[in-house]
């Protein structure tokens, strides 16, 4: 089942002793016009959802989401690491890589593991995620291709590094 490819387009920004509060409503990506935005955060927030709608358009059939796919990508390389490790390794809470783990459990995709103490938990790919990564690939990789076709192939890998970059700096202050 296809999913429709949907943005969070800016409605009005509103500014707040030096915070930006924005108003997004949920529009198709085909009648998207983007507005330059007022905060490096809402920009940055803007260009993660146009690359998100990049990416799950290649994963619609296999019904996951680019969250989801990240979550094996990374357990592909590394097994057995907790939810805590998993969180911080993605930048993402712990509560919200608790949610994602479930989902992509419940599909059969991932197991746990009691770790260390009876709270944590390892996880690792079943042979049915491994599968499910190695089939969708090609297509992740398709995305990546079309992502640097489309922004330039020195842009895209300057835009990765400094946006890693970025997340590292802000983590660390």
């Amino acid at each position: 089942m296809a999913r429709q490819q949907f943005l969070y387009l800016l409605v009005r920004p509103v500014r707040l002793d030096n915070q930006c509060i924005c108003m997004y409503r949920r529009v198709e990506v085909t009648k998207v016009k983007l507005k330059s935005l007022p905060c490096y955060c809402a920009t940055l927030r803007q260009a993660a959802r146009v690359a998100t709608v990049l990416y799950e358009s290649v994963l619609a059939d296999s019904g996951l989401y680019a969250t989801q796919y990240t979550l094996l990508q990374v357990l592909a390389r590394v097994s057995d690491l907790t939810t805590t490790e998993l969180a911080d390794a993605i930048g993402i809470d712990q509560s919200t890589a608790t949610r994602n783990l479930a989902l992509v459990k419940k599909r059969g995709l991932i197991v746990d593991t009691r770790g260390s103490d009876r709270r944590e938990r390892r996880w690792a790919l079943t042979p049915a995620g491994e599968r499910t990564v190695r089939k969708l690939n090609p297509a992740w990789e398709a995305a990546q291709q079309a992502f640097e076709s489309r922004i330039g192939r020195a842009e895209a890998a300057a835009l990765k590094e400094a946006c890693h970059s970025a997340a590292s700096k802000l983590v660390a202050s």
